[in-house]
């Protein structure tokens, strides 16, 4: 049995009549068009947090011309979308920005550093993300490994005369490549 019809979620095979889902809910469904089937991936409780993310998502994207999914994919994969996370290493919310880094981003966005803030580091976490893309010659997968690792880590990759991702950051280049499924 599909966890989604247990559940009774938006857009699974239920014998009962659903209620009106939001449209952030909505693009969680492939039937409307979203990409990615919640109904299987997800219980009710994070199916919520992902839609009220999803307006800012949106957003992001069209501002850094970035693909929603990957959006999505980094922050499942770094937060779980819980907005208050926290790393080992000093990072913070959804995006898992450093303070330092969101400091710069919210000089950059004309901003304050909020970093718990879902918008902020949605807006933040994405800008540098869409950087790290480019300085890397839109090779996303570097990129994502400049983001995980800094881009200091990656520039050192290469000048060594390396391929492909750093060792460090493969793992989770491919976990980001993963989640974008899901999405």
């Amino acid at each position: 049995m599909l966890l989604g019809a247990a559940l009774g979620a938006p857009g699974c095979a239920t014998s009962r009549v659903e209620p009106a889902r939001s449209p952030a809910e909505a693009s969680l469904d492939p039937q409307d068009g979203g990409g990615g089937d919640a109904c299987e991936r997800w219980p009710a409780s994070q199916r919520k947090e992902i839609a009220a993310v999803q307006p800012h998502v949106k957003s992001a994207a069209k501002n850094n011309k970035l693909d929603p999914r990957l959006i999505n994919a980094v922050i499942w994969v770094e937060s779980k979308f819980n907005a208050r996370a926290r790393g080992p290493g000093g990072t913070q919310g959804l995006m898992q920005l450093m303070p330092s880094t969101a400091r710069e981003l919210a000089s950059s966005l004309g901003e304050r550093s909020r970093p718990l803030d879902p918008g902020f580091n949605v807006r933040a976490g994405s800008l540098y993300l869409a950087r790290m893309i480019r300085k890397f010659d839109g090779n996303t997968d570097l990129g994502l490994a400049a983001y995980h690792g800094g881009p200091g880590h990656v520039l050192k990759w290469r000048k060594a005369g390396k391929r492909g991702v750093p060792e460090g950051s493969k793992k989770y280049v491919e976990k980001i490549n993963a989640a974008k499924k899901m999405f």
